[in-house]
């Protein structure tokens, strides 16, 4: 692989090209690779007075375009721009607002390329690895930014749409520079492979100092064939909100016997859902929302602890329709097994 690096390094140099190390070289190679197959995702408001939206979206098959549920939510008059200035006309094919994530259809083209996605679990990724980003920030471009994978963890800052993207346990975090009209770009490793599909930033409202938010391609991969298959997400699902343990008062926590801040409370559980099929119990509030009881504690997931909300999403999401996973739950001072039966999904979700 060195010499092969050294070799192009050397060919690229004698052509007066200003790229002077291998990780320059992979770079270049990777930008050059993925533009044909990112696009500028482009539709009208149905809502009055609302401004047109862009974002980004890449081909993931010849007909197929990936990009983030919120930058096509409510749009009406679908396209896609190609890095050569073409458009044409697309339209919704399947959505996953769990993940936050669109799949749509281009019509009167076969892509001029397609990204593959990374096989390697997020959970394998290399902190520090670097990553590339290619799309439309404010619409301009195709532009590339660079940098680092900077963490891989739940989202902890509030959405302005909390049931927008509530299904990922954890995100991929990267310095790579990112603004809006980023929503929808591929997160590429130095192979040219999709590591995550951009989907928020964290900081300024320019993204000056801030952080990109990613989607995992595992996730994305994963939902991509569901889409396909079925029209709809086959991940396994709760069915429920939860509450974090380390968000709630110690207080409460020890009234009802816990001594531990690990685990999630069921806060409120939705009709014909696993859990409310399992029996699961919510919490108590008054009108104003303030919590008077709380809900079953889940402590495990078979048989294995969790620390936060997140982490029960992400262990519950692996599995699939018919499946049988079984909950460790506190409730009313003991400690308590149930076991959920995982459900298809209403087209609704």
């Amino acid at each position: 692989m060195r010499l092969v690096l050294a070799a192009l390094l050397l060919s690229l140099l004698a052509l007066g090209q200003r790229l002077v190390s291998p990780e320059e070289v992979a770079r270049s190679q990777v930008i050059q690779r993925a533009l044909p197959a990112v696009v500028r995702v482009q539709g009208s408001p149905t809502a009055p007075g609302e401004n047109q939206v862009v974002g980004t979206g890449f081909f993931v098959s010849p007909f197929r375009v990936v990009t983030n549920y919120h930058v096509v939510q409510g749009l009406a008059d679908l396209t896609v721009r190609l890095t050569d200035g073409r458009t044409f006309p697309a339209e919704r094919f399947a959505v996953d607002p769990g993940i936050d994530l669109a799949l749509l259809t281009v019509r009167g083209l076969q892509a001029p390329r397609v990204l593959a996605f990374s096989k390697t679990p997020s959970t394998s990724l290399p902190l520090g690895m670097g990553v590339v980003v290619v799309g439309f920030p404010f619409g301009q471009g195709p532009l590339a930014s660079y940098g680092i994978l900077s963490g891989i963890g739940p989202l902890e800052v509030p959405s302005p749409d909390p049931s927008v993207g509530a299904e990922v346990g954890e995100y991929l975090f990267t310095d790579a520079p990112l603004t809006v009209g980023n929503s929808g770009s591929p997160l590429l490793n130095l192979q040219g492979e999709v590591i995550g599909v951009v989907a928020d930033v964290v900081g300024g409202p320019s993204g000056v100092g801030g952080i990109g938010v990613a989607i995992p391609a595992d996730l994305v991969a994963q939902s991509v064939r569901d889409l396909e298959r079925f029209g709809i997400p086959q991940r396994g699902w709760l069915g429920a909100s939860l509450v974090s343990l380390d968000e709630l008062p110690p207080v409460l926590l020890r009234a009802v016997g816990l001594t531990t801040a690990q685990g999630a409370m069921v806060d409120r559980v939705d009709p014909g859902s696993p859990a409310a099929r399992a029996g699961l119990r919510g919490a108590q509030r008054d009108a104003q929302g303030r919590l008077l009881a709380l809900g079953d504690v889940i402590l495990a997931v078979n048989g294995k602890a969790v620390k936060d909300k997140a982490e029960v999403v992400r262990l519950i999401a692996r599995y699939r329709p018919g499946d049988r996973v079984r909950l460790t739950l506190w409730r009313e001072g003991r400690r308590l097994e149930v076991t959920l039966t995982m459900v298809a999904r209403p087209a609704s979700r």
